[in-house]
């Protein structure tokens, strides 16, 4: 398991330098201060949970082919954080990506020239 970097905090002006592997010292903690860190671990979780459901939101309210174009709900711009927005563009990109129509095969290029070239033969016969 790879070591993590202490995070450094203030809690009622003591300071503590802690990471998930410091048992002894997190139990060492004051209990009213350990109850307003776990306030505040709570209302992170939570952020990241509305988070994470408004970048769901906005990438399955994107209008599927044929489907109203310009209708589609826009997420709330104070939820999002910078990682969100990178995951939402991942998804808008790859939601394009499938949506997107492919490109003419090699195949159908040589028929259409044929139909051209062919035409143009039968144009100049009867003229």
């Amino acid at each position: 398991m790879d070591q993590q970097q202490p995070i450094t905090f203030v809690i009622n002006g003591r300071p503590y330098r802690l990471d998930p592997g410091m048992g002894d010292a997190i139990r060492a903690m004051p209990a009213e201060d350990r109850g307003q860190l776990l306030r505040l671990l709570e209302a992170v979780r939570e952020q990241e949970r509305l988070s994470r459901a408004a970048v769901d939101a906005a990438a399955t309210s994107v209008p599927a082919a044929g489907g109203a174009a310009g209708v589609r709900a826009s997420p709330k711009p104070e939820r999002l954080g910078s990682g969100d927005v990178d995951a939402l563009m991942a998804r808008l990109v790859m939601e394009e990506q499938r949506n997107r129509k492919p490109p003419p095969s090699r195949g159908s290029f040589y028929k259409w020239s044929a139909v051209c070239v062919g035409s143009l033969l039968v144009l100049m016969f009867i003229l």
